[in-house]
């Protein structure tokens, strides 16, 4: 009889043969179509082919459009499961469902169904299946049978109960179509209660059901192993930590948060400024960086303590070298971390890469843990003749470390062949891990190789416990003890073989009765289920009595709600709300009592941010406790934001349709960095065709002025061509040519073609000859000389051919008509003629008299230069040394050349041809444009366009980036305030969402592509090196389809630059037509029918509800509102917990930050001075920076007179005096009086007390933006907003009057400092920034460090202290700046100046030796006792979540309070040039 794991077992790749049931196998499979079932039976014993058995009966009676479904807990044993079904079941169409798919990102029912068209059975992990019936993609109708894997997970709130409890159950009771159920497990409890497994049976609605009637056969094929338990002493504490341990702790303790690229990025984004985001990373060290080294470090701890001090050598060692040399060693991928990430900890880890480990070695004994020699011991003992065993362990790391130890140890090299296993768990959201050191795809035939020998030992995690198929072995050993009952059970079973052991290994300490207590608990279980009497007991109910069945669904979907969803749903709503500091964003219940006291209602109140009509919900019933109140109210709220639109279909939070279609389909067709486009339109075609068409003919003027010499030259075209504007060239170092095109009055040209056909052919053969036939006719565009048509024949006549050299010497003079010379011992090499010269010659034969020299004659010689081989007229000539050669004069003999009789004027213009034809080709192209895709906008000024879809790369005169410039500012103003009438009850995040997909570069790409733009763009530039003459016969041929590649940016910058072109030749109605044309599917409308749907919407506020202090706040910003509403809603911070139901200011902000970049970029654009792109984005960045318009809000107040309490003292007469109180814009801030945000308030306005007379003066007379002493105020993000806030709302109440707008920012003073700015030439680059650029190639290096209390009174400069170094040279220091950035600009700003003073490099001492011994360090407590002396510096900062290593090496989390800022400490960065 065949063994198990022959028939049962996965069989090998090229085994496809189906397997014989055994007896107890269909006894099982009988059961389950009697009723549902669990089958209960050990490891190995071919659970799995029953539920092949089963699957395939099941299919042969339901019908196509049913599904059967399988359900594994892990995506490995899925595969597996797969695997197996795809092998023998070959009719039937199988998919298998993973996170690795991307599932979470199909977000519409149709890719359900387009994923499962056709489908029968469906192998998935469980949450797939759970989502996709919560979200209605799925209905339990629609399966057949449901087949749980692993089944006893079935428990509590995990996801397969919850697919019983919430979609099984509730139909069932409805007596509605249900699946049938099977379940699959060795183990139907997990706990040590007994009674789990009655709860169990009642989760999965089905009996758990062991063979009965073949229970002998069953035994035949399942064998209990012989119990074992190894004891190993605790590891020794206190030891010392290995050198690289050491050393990459050490690395970690001085990571600088400041150089993470995330909170560069941030401090970018907020550009230069100090944003909350920015202050959480910094507090928090929650940056991906951060954690990696942080996990690494953490694992390298735990590795040294479990396999001892080899071992974590060789970890790090791995560690640094894949990293390094980026190999891949797992299923996740170091591609995923950005250049930026992986710079920065390249140079953290710059120090290690020398340490190299010998990992062939095999270690001493005093190198190993305890526990790891044990286990050597113990697989010595054990391997022999057929040995086959298993090794559990915790971690992946141990795997691929304590299988390495084996084949290298002198003790298991020759006896043990060693493979590995761990989980292969691939989701598309999973970024890399610096200390993964497993490689999955080195464990592809892992399994098949212990199955047949080639391997006799796997080291692997959990992963093996369960349904992964593994041959039988005869020894399993648990490096740690197992988890609970399951694993015990699971892990046991996997040692199936006869005579087989089951070895445990514990610490010295553990509770010796474990073991025993397992048994007992898993003989009593076996004893219920093995009992034929017990019949299923009632299914008890899931909620109490009091809860009812009330379900919201939605019927297009199948997506429901249930009560005891309705909390989770409506926390989860609220959690995606856009973050507020000091704002609470969970719901806030309240409660009422009914009158009879024993019953209560709740009501919710969502965040501000909420649209007022769903933002307070009143629960609709009544009820005994408040817990069912509260989930009442949870789900009237969220069934009110559904009928608001603010949740989809699906019962999830709001994304707008086509975003979600694009995140669905991301992972099949993400858009890259370059695409493939269409090739630039050529216009010769619909040329050429026209001179086949049409009979007229048309003519105009071209004027070549070459130096003082003007050319008039004829060009005709079969068609009238557009205009076109001069054309400069650069032939030469000192010479300028300029064409210019004049229309001719009545154009039409009656002259013969043919004639000016042959006359365009001698121009061009007389230059291009070697790139053309001189028996070819018929070119597109045709020149002759500006002559009359009567003259021409006879002019043609007298300049074609060519006449002998020696005809010049007759010629009185040179003059431009002199023709081109050629060589024609040189194969008709050409020059240019400048004259004729005698130079002596030798006599042949004779001899001068009285002497033996030769006798000389004077003879005549062509003086020539060569021809310059320059093409590229459009470009200046590069000014270097080979350019300013001078012209080599070469004497020729006359009798071995030629002259052409062309003169050579008009060879200079043929030469100049190439580039006419790219100037006309380029104005063809315009207006083909302008015609077709850009037809509705009806430009007025073609050049404009010509700008807008030039790319730089071409080299051109002008490129699109000053009108991308301001037509991305259009396009955000234009989809900030579509959006904002549009979606009227759209909170912020839906909205900048929203907005952020219409404004993408992939979105703006698409819209190239989609639109045919793509084929108008210009990017390569002309250089006319390899021109050739076009034909219209060539032309009129059937070309093939070309393609070329462009980057998404240029396509998306081209479209924004169009934008510009449309709003610079017309405003903003012309920026509406443009917008219609490439992006159609929004419903665009003018900026004032926005404002007037957003007008009427505003909610009306009547004179009595209207602070009546509010009018001072109108006299402040010198607008007295219509709609007081507005303004109300422009100061109302999210926390704000008022009676009224006004809304937060987040939508005001939002269109807000849009008029102000609308505003601010259109200034700088239409400045008189011509400023280059780069310039012009610097001067926007620090315009609309947050800092910048929280100060000038702040500087900006109204005085308002308060009268003070009369003097006390009755003795007195003096009357109640009047005192005057200066209140600013945040004065007038309603929020909801946190501590926190109170204390922002109070000490950023200490901070301005202190700062704002020398940012005045700076703002007022400085040469440069104050960037260091705004970084210095920090102010709130609210501070900001708030400004923001009033714009939008001036614009909405003044009926869209962007003046009005101005006015406000003109009383604030940002109009005129931009004004300023722009006339002055301010200086406006960030400091930082500003000193990369100084720098050139050396590294800019700023060490941050926080002076304690003793330091700060001795130096008199309490905070932060940073020094700068360029290179190796330190080149300033700053003390007692207020928080870090501040050090660090300021340090930058000094810096400079010490560089501007030392343009010849510098020379500057370190700092006195008294200075590095400041009390700015502390003792690091992982060094050991050996390095006393030594100590790290640690950045305050660094403190926040630091793994710190106890004296018992533990590793653990320390959290820091808000007093953090008086530790000590001390942090290095590396600085550079920032990016804009």
């Amino acid at each position: 009889m065949s063994t198990l794991r022959e028939d049962n077992a996965t069989a090998s790749k090229g085994d496809r043969e189906p397997v014989d049931p055994r007896a107890y196998q269909l006894e099982m499979l009988a059961e389950s179509m009697r009723k549902n079932i669990i089958v209960a039976m050990d490891t190995g014993s071919g659970k799995t082919h029953i539920a092949l058995l089963r699957i395939a009966a099941e299919l042969d009676r339901c019908g196509p459009e049913k599904l059967v479904w399988f359900l594994c807990p892990t995506v490995v044993l899925a595969q597996q499961q797969y695997d197996y079904f795809e092998k023998h079941l070959r009719c039937v169409q199988i998919r298998i469902l993973t996170g690795n798919d991307g599932v979470d990102r199909w977000g519409e029912k149709q890719i359900w169904d387009d994923v499962l068209k056709d489908i029968n059975l469906v192998v998935s992990t469980y949450q797939i299946l759970l989502d996709a019936l919560v979200h209605g993609f799925i209905s339990m109708r629609r399966l057949a049978l449901l087949i749980h894997d692993e089944c006893h997970n079935c428990t509590k709130e995990s996801s397969p109960n919850r697919i019983m409890q919430e979609f099984y159950h509730p139909k069932h009771r409805l007596m509605d179509e249900v699946p049938h159920i099977l379940g699959l497990s060795a183990s139907p409890i997990i706990s040590s209660k007994l009674g789990g497994l009655e709860k169990i049976e009642q989760n999965m609605h089905a009996l758990s059901k062991t063979p009965k009637l073949h229970r002998e056969e069953l035994l035949r094929y399942v064998h209990l192993p012989e119990m074992k338990t190894l004891i190993y002493p605790e590891s020794v504490s206190g030891s010392e930590n290995p050198p690289l341990l050491k050393g990459l702790l050490r690395t970690y303790s001085e990571l600088d948060i400041r150089s993470d690229p995330y909170v560069v990025k941030l401090r970018a984004a907020s550009h230069g400024g100090y944003s909350e985001q920015l202050r959480n990373a910094l507090l928090s060290r929650k940056t991906y960086c951060q954690d990696q080294m942080k996990s690494l470090c953490g694992m390298a701890i735990n590795v040294f303590e479990e396999l001892g001090s080899w071992a974590v050598e060789l970890y790090i060692s791995i560690c640094l070298q894949n990293f390094q040399s980026r190999r891949v060693p797992s299923i996740a991928n170091f591609e995923s971390l950005d250049e930026d990430e992986r710079a920065y900890l390249l140079r953290a880890f710059a120090p290690l890469f020398d340490s190299r480990v010998d990992d062939q070695r095999s270690p001493e004994d005093s190198e190993l843990s305890p526990k790891v020699r044990l286990l050597l011991d113990c697989l010595n003992a054990e391997v022999g003749p057929g040995f086959a065993g298993l090794v559990f362990v915790q971690t992946r790391a141990s795997v691929r470390l304590i299988a390495h130890l084996v084949s290298i140890h002198t003790r298991t090299k020759d006896r043990l062949i060693v493979g590995t296993f761990v989980g292969t768990s691939n989701h598309h959201k999973r970024k890399s891990n610096i200390g993964e050191v497993h490689n999955v795809l080195d464990q592809g035939e892992t399994l098949d190789d212990l199955r047949y020998g080639r391997k006799n030992l796997i080291i692997t995690t959990s992963v093996l416990e369960e349904g992964i198929d593994v041959s039988a072995t005869n020894a399993v050993i648990c490096f740690e003890k197992p988890a609970n009952l399951k694993s015990f059970i699971q892990r046991r079973g996997r040692a199936r073989s006869a005579k087989s052991k089951y070895i445990i290994m514990f610490r010295e300490d553990y509770q010796k009765n474990i073991l025993h207590t397992w048994r007992q608990l898993e003989d009593n279980m076996k004893q219920m289920y093995m009992d034929d009497m017990r019949r299923l007991e009632e299914i008890r109910q899931q909620e109490d009595e009091e809860e009812g069945g009330e379900v919201f669904k939605i019927e297009s979907t199948g997506a429901q709600m249930s009560l005891r969803d309705s909390v989770r749903h409506l926390d989860h709503w609220c959690s995606v709300l856009p973050t507020t500091q000091y704002a609470d964003l969970r719901p806030v219940y309240s409660f009422e009592h009914h009158s009879d006291r024993t019953h209560v209602r709740a009501r919710v109140l969502l965040p501000k941010s909420v649209d007022k009509t769903v933002r307070e919900v009143l629960g609709g019933s009544w009820w005994k406790t408040e817990k069912f109140a509260k989930r009442d109210a949870a789900f009237e709220a969220y069934i009110a934001l559904y009928h608001a639109g603010l949740v989809n279909d699906h019962l999830l939070p709001l994304i707008p349709n086509d975003e979600a279609a694009l995140k669905a389909y991301s992972d099949i067709e993400k858009r890259p960095g370059l695409v493939t486009v269409k090739e630039k339109l050529s216009p010769w075609p619909k040329v050429a065709a026209a001179w086949q068409t049409g009979s007229t003919r048309f003519q105009s003027m071209i004027k070549f002025s070459i130096g003082q010499l003007v050319v008039p030259m004829r060009m005709i075209s079969p068609f009238t061509l557009p205009s076109l504007s001069r054309l400069t060239l650069y032939p030469e170092n000192d010479l300028v040519v300029h064409v210019d095109f004049d229309p001719i009055a009545g154009a039409e040209y009656t002259g013969d073609i043919k004639v000016s056909d042959t006359i365009t052919m001698l121009l061009l053969f007389s230059i291009y000859r070697s790139r053309m036939a001189s028996d070819r006719r018929g070119f597109p565009i045709l020149f002759e000389p500006f002559i009359g048509v009567a003259e021409r024949e006879k002019w043609l006549a007298e300049v074609t051919g060519t006449r002998p050299a020696s005809a010049l010497l007759a010629e009185s003079s040179v003059c431009e008509q002199t023709g081109i010379v050629r060589d024609l011992s040189m194969n008709g090499v050409p020059y240019t003629f400048s004259g004729v010269t005698y130079q002596p010659v030798e006599i042949n034969g004779a001899q001068a008299e009285g002497s033996a020299e030769p006798e000389m004659e004077l003879a005549p010689f062509l003086a020539v230069s060569k021809l310059s081989k320059r093409a590229d007229f459009l470009h200046p000539v590069v000014d270097n040394k080979d350019t300013k050669k001078t012209r080599v004069t070469k004497y020729l003999a006359p009798n071995t050349c030629t002259v052409d009789n062309l003169p050579f004027t008009h060879s200079q213009c043929a030469m100049y041809i190439p580039c006419v034809m790219h100037h006309v080709e380029a104005a063809l192209i315009i207006e083909h444009l302008c015609n077709s895709l850009l037809s509705s906008i009806h430009f007025k000024n073609h050049h404009l366009v010509a700008t807008a879809i030039t790319a730089s790369s071409a080299r051109e005169a002008y490129n699109y980036q000053s009108l991308e410039f301001m037509g991305d500012s259009c396009l955000k103003v234009y989809a900030t305030l579509n959006l904002m009438a549009m979606h009227l009850n759209w909170h912020e995040g839906y909205l900048t969402q929203k907005k952020g997909y219409i404004v993408s570069n992939g979105r703006l790409a698409l819209a190239a592509q989609q639109t045919g733009l793509d084929q108008y763009i210009i990017t390569k530039e002309f250089t006319g090196y390899k021109w050739k003459p076009l034909y219209n016969e060539d032309l009129l041929q059937s070309q093939p389809t070309k393609a070329r590649e462009m980057s998404t940016k240029t396509l998306a910058d081209v479209v924004e630059a169009l934008l510009g072109a449309a709003f610079v030749d017309g405003g903003f109605p012309k920026v509406l037509a443009c917008l219609s044309i490439f992006l159609p599917d929004v419903p665009w409308h003018s900026l004032s029918d926005c404002r007037e749907v957003l007008h009427k919407v505003a909610i009306p506020n009547e004179a009595s509800l209207f602070p009546h202090f509010f009018s001072h706040l109108e006299m402040l910003i010198n607008h007295r509102f219509n709609t007081k509403s507005l303004l109300l809603e422009a100061l109302t911070h999210p926390s704000h917990l008022g009676p009224d139901n006004t809304p937060s200011y987040e939508r005001l902000e939002f269109m807000g930050d849009a008029l102000l970049d609308i505003i601010i970029t259109t200034r700088v654009f239409q400045h008189r001075s011509s400023l280059k792109p780069f310039r012009m984005h610097l001067l926007r960045t620090a315009l609309v920076n947050a800092d910048f318009l929280a100060f000038v809000g702040m500087r900006h107040f109204i005085s308002v007179a308060r009268t003070n309490l009369p003097p006390k003292d009755p003795g007195t007469t003096t009357f109640a005096s009047e005192s005057v109180v200066n209140l600013s814009i945040w004065h007038f801030m309603r929020h909801g009086h946190s501590a926190e945000l109170i204390k922002a308030q109070a000490s950023c306005h200490a901070r301005f007390v202190d700062l704002q007379p020398a940012i005045s003066e700076a703002l007022s007379n400085g040469a440069s933006y104050p960037w260091t002493l705004l970084t210095a105020l920090a102010p709130g993000k609210f501070f900001s907003d708030i400004i923001e806030s009033i714009i939008a709302a001036i614009y909405i109440d003044s009926a869209g009057s962007l003046a009005a707008c101005e006015t406000f920012l003109t009383v604030l003073g940002i109009l005129p400092y931009v004004d300023r700015a722009l006339d002055s030439g301010i200086s406006v680059m960030h400091p930082k920034e500003e000193l990369g650029v100084a720098a050139g190639n050396e590294k800019v290096r700023y060490e941050v460090a926080v002076l304690d209390d003793s330091v700060g009174e001795q130096e008199g400069r309490p905070g932060y202290k940073c020094k700068v170094s360029v290179g190796q040279l330190e080149v300033a220091v700053v003390f007692g700046a207020r928080s870090r950035i501040e050090a660090e600009t300021r340090a930058a700003e000094e810096a400079l100046v010490v560089l501007k003073q030392h343009p010849g490099g510098l020379a500057i001492p370190l700092e006195d030796q008294h200075l590095e011994q400041e009390k700015v360090r502390r003792k690091n407590p992982m060094l050991d006792d050996d390095d006393e002396g030594e100590e790290e510096y640690v950045d305050a900062v660094d403190v926040l979540d630091e793994v710190e290593l106890k004296d018992d090496g533990l590793c653990v989390e320390q959290d820091v309070d808000e007093g953090v800022g008086e530790e000590k400490g001390h942090d290095v960065r590396m600085g550079g040039c920032l990016s804009l």
